[in-house]
């Protein structure tokens, strides 16, 4: 694939930030509670500075989920609350807020460099250099341009994480969020000698006995509203703690709503460790954007996926919820 004109001028600035030999050490985060495009970007990212001698930090807030270990590298990914260390530059992906990494270090203190690179609709410019493009799929995808403006032949191993980022951020390149360039690079990929049904089995086909007790209560708890536009379920803590499954066991279960026919907006409402502490998870068909449904209780994230957190019980978060999404539906 062909380097977009719009993304080398900041790659030429990322260029000269990596290639300078007075930058040697690197923090490098993605977003906490980490899913496959945050690791596999991450993973991507590490690599490409081992290759020119840097030394790298690799952090997240959060474990990352069993379903990701597979990939190289992952367990070079410390989960740190803290640091105090000082770097000559911090990479951060898929953070459009600061706060979104966990606030690992201040960048502005601990770092000569700040470097953001995100693909999200909703955008600030914190760092100092800011590579966004909410065109792209994933931010695997624009780690992948990095490669090649940089003239370092992607390895293998670096190939199987940019894949599984891109794979698990399209949804198997089914999400609206896939494009022309997905597909291009995914296909680039594979000829490098990344196995599609070996990352599909792990990421996708490998679930725990309680996984899918967790998946059984779920679908149960589906509910279209009266119009049958909308569809959701929920899970309770209470509901975590009897199928003894893990808060990463129920990252595919907001898609199962969204399979009911005529079906325009689908959400998964999760109840969080505090109180009275509703996590959504919005999901919706290629014309109706439900980022700004979720930017109204201070979400956010792209026109056909996104999330927040909003407080109250779990009833009264669904109620709140779904009329909101319905008066968007109107509009």
């Amino acid at each position: 694939m062909n380097i977009p004109k719009k993304y080398k001028n900041q790659l030429a600035v990322l260029k000269n930030v990596l290639r300078n030999p007075k930058n040697k050490s690197f923090f490098v985060a993605g977003h906490h509670k980490p899913d496959g495009d945050t690791v596999g970007g991450s993973l991507a990212v590490y690599s490409l500075l081992r290759r020119l001698k840097k030394d790298v930090f690799l952090c997240n807030y959060d474990s990352i989920p069993e379903f990701l270990k597979f990939l190289p590298f992952s367990e070079k990914i410390k989960s740190v609350r803290k640091t105090d260390k000082k770097f000559d530059a911090a990479i951060i992906l898929e953070c459009s807020e600061l706060s979104r990494f966990g606030n690992i270090i201040n960048p502005q203190t601990q770092s000569k460099i700040t470097i953001n690179i995100d693909h999200h609709v909703f955008q600030r410019d914190w760092a100092d250099i800011n590579w966004a493009d909410p065109s792209s799929s994933s931010v695997s995808e624009m780690i992948y341009y990095l490669f090649k403006f940089l003239k370092l032949p992607l390895t293998k191993r670096e190939a199987i994480s940019l894949y599984t980022g891109i794979v698990t951020d399209t949804h198997n390149f089914t999400n609206a969020n896939t494009n022309f360039q997905s597909h291009a690079i995914a296909a680039e990929l594979i000829d490098m000698g990344v196995e599609p049904s070996f990352v599909e089995k792990e990421v996708y086909k490998t679930k725990s006995l309680n996984a899918l007790r967790l998946l059984s209560l779920a679908l149960k708890n589906i509910k279209p509203d009266r119009t049958g536009k909308i569809a959701y379920t929920n899970i309770t803590n209470s509901v975590l703690r009897e199928t003894k499954a893990t808060p990463e066991d129920t990252e595919e279960i907001v898609n199962y709503p969204g399979m009911l026919p005529g079906v325009l907006v689908w959400m998964l409402f999760k109840e969080t460790n505090l109180r009275n502490s509703v996590k959504v998870s919005f999901r919706s068909v290629k014309n109706v954007d439900v980022n700004k449904v979720a930017r109204i209780f201070s979400g956010g994230g792209h026109k056909n996926a996104s999330g927040c957190t909003v407080e109250g019980t779990m009833k009264n978060v669904i109620a709140k919820v779904v009329k909101t999404v319905q008066k968007e539906l109107k509009k």
